[in-house]
C-alpha cells in the first residue's frame, strides 16, 4: 500500500509595511545628544531636512525611510529609536 507524500509546509509571509508608513521615534533626541550632534548635523549626515529631524523630536511620525536614514546615521537601529525614554 502506497501513501502519498505529506504536503510541503507552506510558508506564511508577514506583509511588508507600506514605505510610507510612519513611525514615532522618541528616541531620536536622546541618541542625537549621546552623538555629540546638533539637529543640522545629524540632518546631513542622514540626508533628510532640519524640520525633519525637529518635528521628529517633538513627536511627529517619521518615514520609514526617513527613519532608517536617522538610524543609521547615528549608527543604531530604527527599533532602538522607537524606545520610549527611560523613566527616572
Amino acid at each position: 500500500m502506497l501513501t502519498a507524500a505529506p504536503e510541503p509546509q507552506q510558508r506564511v509571509e508577514q506583509p511588508m509595511p507600506a514605505p510610507t508608513s510612519r513611525r514615532p521615534l522618541p528616541g531620536l533626541a536622546r541618541a542625537r545628544v549621546r552623538a555629540y550632534l546638533t539637529q543640522r548635523e545629524l540632518a546631513e549626515k542622514a540626508g533628510v531636512s532640519v524640520g525633519t529631524v525637529a518635528r521628529v523630536e517633538q513627536g511627529y511620525p517619521a518615514s520609514l525611510i526617513s527613519a532608517q536614514r536617522l538610524a543609521d546615521a547615528l549608527g543604531t537601529t530604527v527599533e532602538h529609536l522607537q524606545e520610549k525614554e527611560p523613566q527616572s
